[in-house]
């Protein structure tokens, strides 16, 4: 019996080996295309549908074994080096995105908003960077839950233990201790749910309402500390401003305007450490004779659009100007499509011809994203609206501004600015997690390290360059509280919602819920890394130094280490079975 009984489990195992689950339901997987002739592989790929699963625009799977095969081994691996090189491409359009555009429009609206770094970070920032993976991951609440848990807890693992890492090691700065201990509280609580929920795997309905909640109490505590400090930077202006003094020369005052306020800082250090709008805005919207409105039109136009930096290019060597030529044909994609909102630019970034192209470009963008290209309303495609909407907008932009100066409503352009980049970091990092997957499939890689290696770095990939260049920009305090915010936004509204969904599709309310081989490493040192980082940053008295982050990466590694050893069967991962064939117990 214990023979049978062992047996029976090996071919179970083997069969789930070369399959997933979709709603309970046992469907071909992808990677049975390694037992496969190389003249079945093409054939395969056209008929499976979890082939299919991950592609967004381009299909990097049919690419490689259908349109280059798998019967040229050179020309197979070619095409793999040539995925790599695509990589390459769509990084260069992240980093472009994040650096130009996103960054300074996120300090713009902060600005604007009057709140602190902090809550930037974990209110815009967090919705920015998650927002796409959150509809994405509610849109198909039918997708394998052993891929989803392996996908946000492993972003979440990686956002935390890598790209925080990173940013503590290029900006080094103060941690606010009541932050950081409100963050690992909620998040180790949510991760010990989700492990105590999921460990029978059974997702009742209460507990996706539970995991929902909490990040409802979390967002609620973030904005009363944040209402708390506002009221206690008022109370100190007023007790200084009675005594007739300067609120500039109280370092406390100071202080509390860093934790309340987002001060724009200029990215040429010769200029000081922080811009004063106000002034530039005077200088801007002062009243004094002007040129015609549109004066230089053409010539700022063509200016604006040059992708090569004078400054830049006479200080850069040779490595860096090969850069900058390879990155021509995407900055000059990204200008048409993205407007620029930037307090430290001159007219904050106002280009008039350049702006009134976008009101076309970028409406457009939006419609073919979301995949009302093709649709009508009244019988007239909804591109063709958009089309005519935007000429009015441009013709009302062309009558009511000026070119030496930004208008009163350049505010609207901020929102668009942070709308475009969303979307395309959305779009760039579809195309990488759809080139990473095919990566995988090349790879072999089971579902769980799926998950929490390619599907966790490539949907992290916007987070990556963005909190990046926030903290190299000088905003390292937003940019570490998106680390935190982020994953805790994805990880309790993208799996409370999908869970809750899924629950209610059931008559009982129980969803069904499989964390995968993996699903329990993963908690398990991303609880521990939380616990580190709490415990490192009581004894550097919550100083954010880089030998903090240092610890946080090691820690990420040996998390990784242990993952790809349990994936090679060298060792045995938690929640797997440690007994032999023939240690069977009947």
């Amino acid at each position: 019996m214990s023979t049978l009984y062992a047996n029976l489990s090996d071919s179970i195992v083997r069969h789930l080996r070369h399959s997933t689950y979709v709603s309970g339901d046992i469907l071909e997987s992808c990677n049975k295309i390694h037992d496969l002739d190389p003249t079945e592989k093409c054939q395969f790929v056209i008929r499976t549908e979890s082939c299919r699963e991950d592609v967004y625009f381009f299909d990097y799977t049919y690419f490689l074994y259908c349109t280059i095969g798998y019967e040229n081994i050179t020309m197979f691996r070619l095409g793999t080096t040539l995925l790599f090189f695509g990589l390459l491409v769509y990084f260069t359009v992240l980093g472009t995105t994040a650096d130009q555009y996103f960054c300074p429009v996120l300090a713009v609206i902060s600005k604007t908003l009057k709140i602190s770094e902090s809550v930037a970070g974990v209110t815009i920032l967090a919705f920015g960077n998650g927002s796409p993976d959150l509809f994405t991951a509610v849109s198909n609440p039918s997708n394998d839950t052993e891929l989803m848990f392996g996908e946000l807890l492993g972003a979440a693992m990686f956002v935390i233990g890598v790209v925080g890492a990173t940013i503590l090691i290029i900006k080094p700065f103060r941690m606010d201790p009541i932050a950081v201990v409100r963050d690992v509280i909620f998040f180790v609580f949510v991760v010990g749910w989700i492990t105590i929920c999921a460990y029978d795997e059974r997702f009742t309905l209460f507990d996706a309402v539970v995991v929902v909640t909490v990040y409802v109490a979390y967002l609620a505590t973030v904005l009363v500390e944040f209402f708390i400090l506002k009221r206690k930077l008022r109370t100190v202006v007023s007790r200084i401003s009675l005594s007739g003094d300067e609120p500039e020369d109280d370092p406390y005052y100071n202080q509390l305007r860093e934790e309340t306020e987002v001060i724009i800082r200029p990215r040429n250090p010769s200029m000081g450490s922080e811009l004063d709008v106000t002034k530039n805005r005077i200088s801007i919207f002062g009243h004094f004779e002007r040129p015609s409105k549109n004066q230089n039109l053409f010539r700022d136009f063509f200016d604006n659009m040059n992708p090569i930096e004078r400054d830049e290019w006479e200080t850069s060597g040779y490595l860096r100007r090969t850069l900058t030529i390879l990155q021509i044909p995407v900055r000059l994609l990204l200008s048409v499509i993205i407007p620029v909102v930037d307090y430290t630019m001159e007219r904050h970034g106002w280009t008039k011809l350049l702006n009134m192209i976008h009101c076309l470009t970028l409406p457009l963008l939006f419609v073919l994203i979301t995949g009302y290209m093709t649709k009508s309303i009244l019988n007239i495609p909804v591109w063709a609206w958009q089309v005519i909407l935007s000429l009015m907008a441009i013709v009302t932009i062309f009558f009511t501004s000026r070119t030496d100066r930004p208008p009163h409503y350049h505010l609207v352009y901020a929102l668009l600015a942070f709308v475009g980049s969303i979307l395309i970091i959305y779009v760039v990092a579809q195309e990488v997690v759809s080139l990473l997957v095919t990566i995988g499939l090349v790879l072999n890689l089971s579902q769980s390290m799926l998950g929490l290696s390619v599907l966790a770095w490539g949907n992290s990939i916007g987070d990556l360059f963005s909190n990046i260049t926030l903290a190299k920009q000088g905003y390292g305090k937003m940019a570490f509280a998106a680390c935190m915010g982020g994953p805790l936004f994805n990880l309790c509204l993208g799996l409370g919602c999908t869970m809750m969904m899924k629950a209610l599709e059931k008559a009982n309310h129980v969803a069904f819920s499989r964390e995968g081989a993996m699903g329990e490493n993963i908690e398990a040192f991303l609880l521990q890394l939380l616990a580190t980082l709490l415990f490192v940053s009581l004894l550097t008295g919550f100083q954010a130094r880089r030998s903090v982050g240092l610890i946080m990466i090691v820690i990420y590694l040996v998390f990784f280490l242990f993952c790809v050893l349990g994936e090679l069967e060298i060792i045995h991962p938690y929640g797997t079975d440690h007994h032999n064939e023939g240690e069977f117990v009947n």
